[in-house]
């Protein structure tokens, strides 16, 4: 269908262009924020040829479109044109205070990451840029006032100094406010009055003779503008509201700059700049009172944090430790944690035997080693259980090791090999000993704990835990070639899992077992059943099954592995009340019995019923989500729908 006809029909049933608040997308899905979500017709919405799913689990409409999301993404936002901002800010009272709860609560760090995302590339490249400013300075016997170095020195300073005017219009678009008024915001810190008093080190000027105006050191700081961002969406909205509308092109901006200079300067800036200040010196006495164990548990958790999101609020620290310190002592650990990666992925590519794991370990390899650490964690480390083993360890290791030693980046640069540069000083040899260390202990430990092809197994797919001890084979993987071909795929290719079972459905996220809820073991959902009957999901095989009969896995032709677990913790009932009827390797047809069961001896003896179904493979594909979120299912109805 054509894109602009798909469009527009996707507007009309998201409740219109009045309606919409913002849209943007990720690799398959469309994502709206809207103004009312009950004028989002869902029915219509799936109704709709070109949209695969409709997933509507929190405040933002997801609309499953596949590889072609960002061409009808484009189109929508054209047909939407600018949206205006009172449109924008009229959504309820108590709309409102629930974005407000989530700011202040379980959004902090989706919203700085989503305010430093945008500007990191052009941080990580001017970042390297001063760095080899500093290289011809120190080493090649350029003079400060040479030409060419005060050219690449503005060059390299622009992005950091003039911090503030680039956060104020991420964080515009992150608080949905007024970008102009954002930016006159900036220019109020940077304004040479404040500049030039925080140079000379001069007392504070006092509004009106009793409200302080401290000169704060606002170049390159975060922190301060964010904040007086995310109080003027408020300001700016209730003066848009109060003011006649034939009006309000002048004095809108008139009486919003009035109120938010003095708030900026008195109040939110300078908190902010204390804030941002005592950041700085809870990190340094970390470090200070024990590098080894800070520098150990950030290094070991680098590709944690990055598979989270986290490490981009983190960056947030860094940048702000840069600025109030002149140099930052996380970057150089985060970078034992990236060439750990490195060497992990070098290490399976030496030790793998199937040439498909052999090629991703390559390529994971290059990549991670260019500072691009996603394929790597995804495609290796979330793969295979000894290289992530591998990278704790050596990241740990390597990261203690530079902390230590006293290392610092004197910029805010990609933690990657190739932004050496701002980390040359005095203990510059260290770094390089650390980045050594870490990428052959990453290499060699991958090497010696080895890696399972058996199966393609990922992590946590052999391992028994305290809470599940035959947790093992229950989740077995598809190989890592098959999630780089389906990111690359032209046409997208769509399975089906139909209901196992009859019975309730809840989000998988919020099943009492942590792992299943974390999704370690793959996308899915828990059904709650009603009857004792497991029914294949699909035609395929049996292809795994357990002495405590409590779970089984069954793969599709195309490759598909399905996992349905029978409860929390039932393993514990060593079969008791479970009665399987299949055997391993046994050709299945979709609705055949495979697991019949007690549910009223289960949930006696003490066990909750909620049942795990997954994607175990989920990594092998583009997207992995539920066709029913919530409510009632029965069994072969459309369950889960994936996208290769």
């Amino acid at each position: 269908m054509n894109a602009d006809t798909l469009a527009s029909q996707i507007i009309e049933a998201v409740g219109g262009k009045d309606n919409v608040r913002q849209v943007f997308h990720c690799v398959t899905r469309l994502r709206f924020y809207l103004n009312d979500l009950s004028r989002a017709d869902e029915a219509k919405l799936k109704s709709i040829k070109g949209v695969l799913g409709v997933v509507n689990t929190t405040e933002q409409l997801q609309i499953i479109i596949g590889n072609e999301v960002d061409t009808v993404c484009n189109a929508v936002q054209a047909q939407l044109g600018p949206i205006d901002a009172q449109s924008k800010l009229n959504a309820n009272v108590a709309k409102n205070k629930q974005e407000m709860k989530k700011f202040r609560i379980g959004g902090i760090f989706e919203t700085v990451s989503a305010i430093i995302l945008p500007i990191i590339p052009a941080l990580a490249g001017t970042g390297i840029l001063k760095g080899i400013v500093t290289i011809m300075t120190s080493y090649l016997g350029f003079a400060a006032d040479d030409v060419l170095v005060q050219v690449l020195t503005m060059a390299g300073d622009a992005v950091f100094y003039f911090l503030p005017f680039f956060l104020a219009w991420t964080s515009a678009k992150r608080f949905q406010t007024d970008t102009a008024m954002a930016l006159i915001l900036a220019g109020i810190l940077l304004y040479p009055t404040m500049t030039n008093g925080q140079a000379a080190g001069s007392d504070p000027m006092y509004l009106f003779g009793v409200l302080p105006i401290p000169f704060a050191k606002y170049t390159a700081s975060s922190i301060p503008i964010i904040l007086s961002v995310w109080a003027l969406k408020y300001v700016y909205a209730a003066i848009d509201k109060i003011v006649p509308k034939m009006l309000r092109l002048v004095f809108t901006p008139l009486i919003t700059v009035v109120i938010m200079a003095p708030i900026a300067l008195v109040v939110t800036g300078p908190i902010a700049n204390y804030l941002a200040q005592a950041i700085a010196t809870l990190f340094q006495w970390l470090f200070t009172v024990s590098p080894l164990v800070a520098g150990a548990v950030i290094g070991a958790t680098r590709s944690l944090l990055v598979f989270t999101g986290m490490h981009l609020s983190l960056g947030a620290v860094c940048l702000n430790n840069v600025t109030v310190l002149g140099y930052d002592f996380i970057l150089p650990v985060n970078t034992m944690g990236t060439m750990a990666i490195v060497g992990c992925c070098l290490g399976v590519w030496i030790c793998a035997k199937k040439s498909e794991n052999k090629e991703i370990g390559m390529s994971t390899f290059v990549s991670s080693f260019l500072g691009i650490t996603e394929p790597g964690i995804y495609g290796v480390l979330m793969v295979f259980r000894g290289a992530l083993v591998a990278d704790i360890i050596a990241g740990g290791i390597a990261g203690a090791f530079v902390a230590a030693a006293g290392c610092h980046a004197y910029s805010y640069v990609n933690s990657c090999i190739l932004s050496l540069p701002v980390f040359v000083d005095d203990k510059f040899v260290f770094m390089c000993i650390g980045i050594i260390m870490a990428t052959v202990l990453g290499c060699a430990l991958t090497v010696f704990f080895g890696i399972d092809e058996g199966n393609g197994a990922r992590f946590f797919s052999n391992k028994h835990t305290d809470a599940e001890p035959e947790l093992a084979a229950e989740s077995t993987a598809g190989t890592a070639t098959s999630a780089a071909s389906a990111a690359t795929s032209a046409a997208n290719t769509i399975e089906v899992v139909a209901s196992p079972l009859t019975g309730t459905v809840t989000p998988l996220s919020e099943t009492d077992d942590a792992v299943f809820a974390s999704g370690t073991l793959g996308q899915g959902v828990v059904v709650t059943p009603t009857e004792g009957v497991v029914r294949a999901p699909f035609d395929g095989t049996v292809t795994a099954v357990y002495p405590s009969k409590h779970a089984i896995g069954v793969t599709s032709s195309n490759g598909l592995e399905c996992l349905i677990h029978v409860g929390i913790d039932t393993v514990n009932l060593n079969g008791e009340h479970f009665t399987m009827p299949v055997a391993q390797g046994q050709q299945v047809h979709t609705g055949d019995e495979l697991l019949t069961f007690d549910i009223d001896a289960i949930t006696k003896a003490g066990y909750s019923i909620a049942s795990p179904v997954i994607v175990s493979n989920t990594s092998a594909y583009l997207d992995v989500f539920p066709v029913v979120a919530s409510g009632t299912v029965h069994a072969g109805d459309e369950l889960i729908k994936t996208i290769k």
